[in-house]
């Protein structure tokens, strides 16, 4: 039997860009989140006395892997050092090994993969992987995994992209199902989806996710799974909560809330609902079926009047309002041709290539591209401009056809 534990995607020292907002307190715990997380996961490896630790890329946010993150990573893997417990890992895509990078050096229980893949042995156990030598690894790094070694377990390590499966994230050492399967390893550790996901249960392969969310995508719950192999029993996966801060988004209905002070409270008991023991929430609330609500508040949830007023707290930190999208109306419910023409228009323009290439000049700015890097990969941001610039061309149709029905 072996126990070990397998994460992926730390992003140590990530930079929480456009969060600047917060309150400077809320902000440091934002940034220590991801140091938080892992220190977390290192003292329930040695708690639980795992047998060993896989960490599927991504240990850094940057390829500059600064000496703060570095000087981190290396106490903890001595923490781990000094409690037996080895560690196997790969770099990614974030904080490919170029050589270039200048490094710590890490103690005797680090094993890291090189840029192809290879085999290293704990006791009976093979496990394989390989580390990215630049961003961009486009090519099927799985077909030189080699087959299952003669061993009691094999473990594969691979920080890549399945095809087909819809994932907004960048394609990487694309993969499929089926050539994982074909190898027959005994476990699959996936990293770069920073979504949890159990792909198959037999053999497990499992995308860990990340251990911190990083932005209002990366929702609820963020760590790791302390997996447990036996010959002849199904394998054992227990996740485990690394995460100081959860980002909560939450859909409430106004029915019956006219006014401001009505809504005041309607949004500070969602604030209590929300509180959860040993955790700090980001909470974003969505405020659906507002047709009762007085103009005056909703003028004040448009300028931010009424979030700068709510009583924050460091259990609960309400970042956002937003109002939900009002149920679709036909425009042009007298022309169905029309209305078809201007549906199609809109299904075109969501689609992410043709939003990227309208965008693409806005993307490729140099200050853009410097300073804001993930906005091209940012859904919650296309999602946002794509409902607003629907509303406000919605408004300009129906206001024009009122000019042209009071001119008749």
């Amino acid at each position: 039997m072996i126990r070990f534990i397998h994460t992926a995607d730390l992003h140590l020292d990530s930079p929480f860009k456009g969060l600047k907002q917060l309150h400077p307190k809320l902000y440091n715990q934002v940034y220590q989140s991801t140091f938080k997380s892992f220190e977390r996961l290192v003292t329930i490896a040695i708690e639980e006395a795992v047998d060993f630790i896989v960490i599927s890329g991504d240990i850094y946010d940057g390829d500059n892997q600064s000496v703060k993150a570095q000087a981190f990573f290396r106490e903890q893997m001595q923490r781990l050092d000094t409690a037996s417990i080895p560690v196997y890992l790969s770099h990614g895509n974030h904080d490919f090994m170029d050589s270039g990078i200048s490094r710590l050096k890490l103690p005797d229980n680090v094993k890291v993969f090189g840029h192809e893949p290879e085999t290293y042995y704990h006791d009976t156990v093979a496990i394989t992987g390989f580390s990215y030598p630049k961003r961009w690894v486009t090519e099927r790094m799985i077909e030189k995994y080699p087959k299952r070694a003669k061993t009691d377990f094999h473990i594969g390590l691979l920080h890549g992209f399945l095809e087909g499966s819809g994932a907004t994230e960048d394609v990487y050492a694309p993969f499929t199902m089926g050539d994982l399967l074909a190898k027959q390893y005994d476990y699959w550790a996936l990293g770069h989806i920073h979504k949890r996901q159990i792909l198959n249960q037999q053999p497990p392969i499992v995308y860990s996710g990340n251990t911190q969310g990083r932005n209002p995508n990366e929702l609820g719950e963020k760590g790791a799974f302390l997996v447990t192999l036996q010959k002849g029993l199904d394998p054992t996966l227990t996740f485990i909560n690394t995460a100081p801060i959860w980002w909560i988004e939450k859909t409430i209905s106004l029915v019956g809330i006219q006014t401001l002070d009505a809504l005041y409270s309607k949004i500070s008991e969602e604030i209590i609902k929300a509180q959860k023991p040993e955790q700090t929430i980001l909470l974003s609330l969505i405020l659906d079926d507002r047709e009762e609500l007085s103009d005056d508040a909703l003028e004040r949830i448009h300028n931010g009047d009424l979030i700068a007023g709510i009583s924050q707290s460091e259990a609960v930190y309400l970042y956002r309002i937003t109002l939900a999208p009002k149920t679709e109306r036909l425009v042009f419910s007298a022309d169905d041709r029309m209305q078809q023409s201007f549906n199609r228009s809109k299904d075109h323009l969501s689609a992410v290539e043709t939003y990227r290439d309208v965008l693409t000049d806005l993307f490729k700015h140099p200050t853009v591209r410097t300073r804001f890097a993930d906005f091209e990969q940012d859904t919650e941001l296309r999602e946002k401009i794509l409902q607003e610039a629907e509303e406000l061309l919605l408004e300009d149709i129906v206001f024009e056809e009122g000019e042209t029905t009071r001119e008749d």
